[in-house]
């Protein structure tokens, strides 16, 4: 899809509309109504979707959503006008802009506004309709936290439960709430299916009484190093000063801070090669929250950096009919490491870093609808260059999931080039694929199949082609990019096990030939090269 660009200037014959109205009257209208609207923006383009802003009036805020397209040049604080029309998605009141149509628009009238104060509420008027849209503030306890998914955190300040939803790409970690914890959360009013959500736009919306002392999240060793990684970030000084690692048999010669202080790296006396006990106390966050005492174990066989692997749960992993993530339609394959493979699995919704994805040996990026940042694509190149093994799931050309003008391929080869070749974003469906060549990845593997899948172009003479279709394009390739390895495949579907949310259209190719065992087969070659 062609790439749009909202500036300051835009040409639009303002005769064919009718007057400016405030956003309240334009929620009261039927969907399809074309409207002009003015009003300053509380949510810029990035932090729910390259795509998506809000904006408000004094009469109310609402969700503006640019099919097709995606905006620039639009910041948090701009007066603008828009051309577009009334349309409610999954019970949510959306302005929209067609892309495609000249006679839509978004144009900035001035810059740095001063934001609406946020209107305070109760926790209970989250669920409140006539707020949907609205920049607003609220103030309650912890109460529930969804343990199937963690982004749906409820608290209460005794009006009743109001849901705070954390959405992708604002770089709040889940991790971080906990029941019992008060928080003041700034934030708009969103809306999906049945469910009320308050959407706060980053971690400077969140304000907490943080009364809980670090926790323990995993201990594996790299490099004949112990790593002790933490929920959050912890006090080195508290560290250093009470001796707070202990491990049997082995005495500490000196320790290094990683991760922005998350994580903890223990250079030993001698090497561990049998399970030893490892002792974690009194270590404090930065708020001086100091936790008890923890005692783990290293197995050298089974707690190692090579049995780590991250999915990429970041980058619109669940728009539309997708939901590739461990908890939903991928859960399959995340158990299907663990048991077979023993694999240590977690996901991210964190912005991409180099630290970050060095704490683990593959990563898994499944059919992204939003596309990857400058500094996140740097960070996954580094990642390979130093040794990763990266698993890219694309689909095929169009499957532009949430409207914001990128599809799969497209985000994929912002960088792939990198390793040699490119998504053709065509959509080919043959079951089995035709040709599938002998390969330590492809032992044991027949049947594969692709339901509306991209073929891969191969750029250079050194990329293995691994699965073709009947016409003999690519469809399964590997590459090499400095030390680390990348496998590239053209279809989701094939790890698709039918099991995520019930309002997604799935389907379970999970279950068909073998299509799981190619999964674990993957990951088993990243992880061991």
């Amino acid at each position: 899809m062609r790439k749009l660009y909202f500036m300051l200037l835009i040409l639009v014959p303002l005769f064919l509309f009718s007057s400016i109205i405030s956003i309240s009257d334009a929620k009261a209208l039927s969907d399809g109504k074309d409207i002009i609207v003015r009003g300053i923006v509380t949510v810029e383009p990035g932090p729910f979707d390259v795509n998506i802003i809000f904006i408000q009036d004094e009469s109310g805020g609402i969700n503006v959503y640019l099919r097709g397209g995606h905006f620039e040049g639009i910041n948090r604080g701009d007066l603008v006008e828009i051309s577009g029309y009334m349309w409610t998605h999954r019970l949510n009141r959306e302005l929209v802009i067609d892309a495609d149509k000249e006679k839509y628009y978004i144009k900035v009238l001035s810059k740095s506004n001063t934001l609406p104060q946020p209107k305070k509420i109760s926790t209970n008027d989250i669920n409140n309709e006539e707020y949907q849209g609205l920049f607003v503030e609220v103030e309650g306890d912890v109460v529930k936290i969804e343990q199937s998914d963690p982004r749906k955190v409820y608290i209460d300040d005794g009006s009743g439960n109001g849901m705070v939803f954390i959405r992708e790409n604002t770089g709040i970690l889940t991790s971080y709430f906990r029941v019992g914890m008060h928080l003041k959360v700034k934030g708009v009013l969103g809306r999906y299916q049945s469910f009320f959500e308050l959407w706060p736009r980053s971690m400077e919306d969140i304000e907490a009484g943080d009364v809980f002392p670090p926790e323990v999240k995993s201990v594996f060793l790299k490099d004949d190093k112990v790593y002790v990684v933490f929920n959050e970030p912890v006090s080195e000084k508290s560290v250093i000063d009470n001796k707070t690692i202990r491990i049997a048999g082995r005495s500490i010669k000196g320790h290094m801070m990683y991760f922005n202080n998350r994580v903890v790296i223990l250079e030993l006396d001698k090497k561990i090669d049998s399970t030893v006990k490892i002792m974690i106390r009194f270590v404090k966050d930065m708020n001086e929250n100091q936790m008890g005492s923890v005692i783990a174990s290293i197995d050298p066989e089974k707690d190692v950096f090579t049995k780590r692997v991250l999915f990429d749960e970041g980058h619109g992993q669940q728009a539309g009919n997708a939901d590739w993530v461990i908890y939903g339609a991928y859960s399959d394959f995340a158990e299907a490491l663990k048991n077979e493979l023993g694999m240590y699995v977690e996901s991210t919704k964190e912005n991409l870093t180099y630290e970050l994805l060095s704490l683990y040996k593959v990563f898994i990026i499944p059919e992204p609808n939003r596309p990857f940042k400058a500094e996140e694509i740097d960070a996954i190149l580094k990642f390979v260059e130093n040794g990763g093994g990266l698993f890219l799931i694309a689909d095929h050309g169009g499957s532009d999931r949430n409207g914001n003008g990128w599809d799969s391929p497209r985000i994929f080869n912002e960088f792939v080039e990198n390793f040699g070749f490119k998504f053709t974003g065509d959509s080919i469906e043959e079951e089995p694929l035709e040709y599938v060549y002998e390969h330590e990845i492809t032992e044991g593997i027949n049947s594969i199949g692709a339901w509306a899948g991209s073929t891969i172009q191969a750029l250079r003479d050194d990329v293995k082609i691994l699965i073709s279709d009947r016409n003999k394009k690519p469809y399964l390739v590997l590459s090499s990019y400095g030390k680390g390895f990348v496998v590239a495949i053209g279809d989701s579907s094939p790890f698709d096990d039918g099991t995520g949310d019930k309002n997604d259209i799935l389907h379970d190719g999970w279950s068909y030939g073998d299509d799981a065992k190619l999964a674990v087969n993957i990951v088993k070659f990243l992880s061991s090269h």
